[in-house]
């Protein structure tokens, strides 16, 4: 029986370096895409905003036995303002997203820079980072026609 406790926490320990070296790669990329953002803004390239997908949701206090609220975390790109997230209290979100005819919020005052997230939403911000430049050089093929 502890031959396959031991096998299982070595599994999980190179999980966890895995992840490790993940939020680590990400913090060194985020800030060097950060400033190419910033030197496009500089040029011109600014006043656009693009929300991805939720990356975290949590109880909106730190005892969630006494609140039911939640807080949803959506990566969010912004220009100028580079990669990060938005927050929002899932209520919100869930209207806002449940309803197609609704007038898209100004993303700006909800943004947070990457710097300043929570370390859960560092680690899963890089894996919608492709999509959301993706996005935003979409953005620059209908600026340039």
């Amino acid at each position: 029986m502890i031959e396959p406790l031991y096998g299982r926490a070595e599994e999980l320990a190179s999980l966890v370096d895995l992840i490790r070296t993940s939020v680590s790669l990400a913090d060194s990329a985020i800030p060097q895409i950060n400033q190419q953002l910033r030197e496009l803004a500089e040029l011109g390239v600014d006043n656009l905003e693009l929300e991805g997908p939720p990356l975290y949701s949590r109880t909106a206090s730190p005892s969630p036995a006494f609140d039911e609220r939640r807080v949803v975390y959506a990566a969010a790109l912004l220009m100028p303002g580079g990669l990060g997230y938005t927050s929002w209290d899932a209520e919100d979100y869930a209207a806002r997203y449940g309803t197609s005819h609704c007038e898209p919020p100004c993303l700006r005052e909800r943004f947070m820079p990457f710097a300043e997230a929570p370390a859960i939403v560092r680690a899963a911000l890089p894996a919608h980072t492709p999509k959301l430049i993706a996005q935003l050089l979409q953005c620059f093929a209908v600026l340039t026609r």
